[in-house]
């Protein structure tokens, strides 16, 4: 079948191997929580992180199994979490003045973590500077600013894994700074989260901050045409036959989304009975990883500058259960059999928890339709059964990774099959995840 048109650069395979990234969210207003946006800045000086400890930071996210972090350099209120040139409103004018920012990379890249930065395009400071003497925001002004701060933070600390956009970037020919032109000069393989027509790789939202991706996610996706939208669309499925390769990243907070602080993406002291626990966290990894996207948790550092112990002991489960449960597994194949399958073979029955298939997405993402299958011993069936395939789930997207979990159930030999595809789709591996049962466990049930 033809039709594929979207394919991924080798930046975007790569950056689909992360997998899992944790998202240190931090800002001025944890020093004032009863700030509301809008209301005069809080002054540098309330910026008092004094035993601020970026090595900590990403040591819990390595802990956790990431493979990268992103830093909000600059969130809603403006104010930048670098010495930024461009206004005075920065960490150089703190009652701290160390550069979060650059030590934050520093720690990355010392413990073996991608570096990303999330920088939002519009604030309250932003907005008060740039605002004329006849009460209207100085677009050109905005854009200059946006675009030198942008250039700053990318010369500065790349090369980045990732640079996030909040809320996307608004096109050049509809008032919004010239994102697309910069980054094709000085960073034309950088990874941007909210991108738009002109930029090489591009993320995609997934339509939530719930740790959930839908069941069948696509990579590709296409760029919406109505003059009032940005960038691509937040199109939470995708479809395997649009033009855009915009794979899915899903974010969410460590805390409670409903009842913690700024929808648990701020710091605030009573919250710590609103963190995730660990279990919960790993139900969104299978919800997020496990449906071909990538998986972006928040953490939210404290007054101190330090991740307090609740979160560290969620990242740190949660790392636990994915080496536990994911990592070491009972059986794989990666040879696959003729065109569509592959299977994996026990000597004595598994009891299998999780199965997971990935896909070759080199050249673009192909299978669009499967089924899970699975052969049990002819004396553990009823004495009308048969020692057969038998089905046990089935779907339609895998794309770089597809986690089924599947209840444990026991069987002897499992079969992973395309049902249908475009034209040369390629298995990169099968492999089942559970503990193998000896044989003579059953013989009670021989009928």
């Amino acid at each position: 079948m033809s039709g594929l048109r979207a394919k991924p650069t080798k930046e975007m395979l790569e950056w689909h191997d992360y997998e899992l990234g944790v998202f240190f969210h931090y800002d001025i207003e944890v020093f004032q929580p009863e700030y509301s946006f809008g209301e005069d800045l809080i002054p540098a000086s309330k910026w008092n992180p004094v035993k601020l400890d970026t090595d900590q930071w990403v040591r819990t996210a390595k802990a956790a199994g990431a493979r990268y972090a992103l830093v909000t350099a600059k969130h809603g209120t403006g104010f930048c979490l670098w010495p930024t040139r461009f206004h005075d409103y920065h960490v150089g004018n703190a009652s701290v003045t160390r550069d979060v920012v650059g030590e934050f990379v520093d720690s990355c890249r010392k413990y073996g973590i991608k570096p990303g930065i999330y920088y939002s395009l519009g604030s309250s400071h932003l907005d008060k500077i740039c605002m004329g003497e006849d009460g209207q925001i100085d677009i050109k002004k905005k854009n200059d600013i946006l675009l030198g701060q942008v250039e700053e933070l990318i010369t500065a600390y790349g090369p980045l894994a990732e640079f996030w956009f909040d809320g996307g970037i608004l096109r050049p020919e509809l008032g919004g700074p010239d994102i697309p032109g910069l980054l094709a000069r000085i960073a034309p393989d950088l990874i941007c989260f909210g991108g738009c027509p002109g930029i090489k790789n591009i993320l995609r939202w997934s339509g939530s901050e719930q740790g959930v991706a839908v069941p069948e996610c696509w990579s590709a996706a296409h760029f919406l045409t109505e003059p009032e939208r940005k960038n691509v669309t937040c199109d939470s499925e995708g479809d395997p036959e649009d033009e855009v390769w915009a794979p899915v990243e899903v974010d969410m907070p460590v805390r409670d989304v409903m009842f913690a602080y700024m929808g648990g993406w701020m710091y605030h002291e009573k919250d710590a009975d609103k963190t995730y626990d660990s279990e919960y966290l790993f139900e969104r990894y299978l919800t997020s990883v496990g449906r071909n996207a990538n998986l972006l948790i928040g953490c939210v550092p404290d007054t101190k500058g330090l991740i307090s112990q609740d979160q560290v002991d969620s990242f740190v489960g949660l790392g636990n259960l994915i080496n536990t449960r994911l990592t070491v597994h009972a059986g794989m194949s990666d040879k696959m059999i003729g065109k569509d399958r592959m299977e994996v073979w026990f000597d004595d029955p598994v009891d299998a928890e999780f199965a997971e298939i990935m896909e070759d997405q080199s050249d673009g993402q192909k299978v669009l339709e499967w089924i899970l299958e699975t052969r049990w011993p002819a004396y553990w069936c009823t004495k009308d059964g048969m020692d057969q395939w038998i089905p046990i789930a089935q779907g339609k997207s895998i794309g770089h990774k597809r986690i089924i979990p599947i209840g444990h159930l026991r069987g002897y030999a499992f079969r992973f099959r395309i049902l249908k595809s475009f034209d040369g789709a390629v298995l990169k591996s099968f492999r089942i995840f559970g503990k193998k049962v000896s044989m003579e466990y059953h013989e009670h049930m021989n009928v």
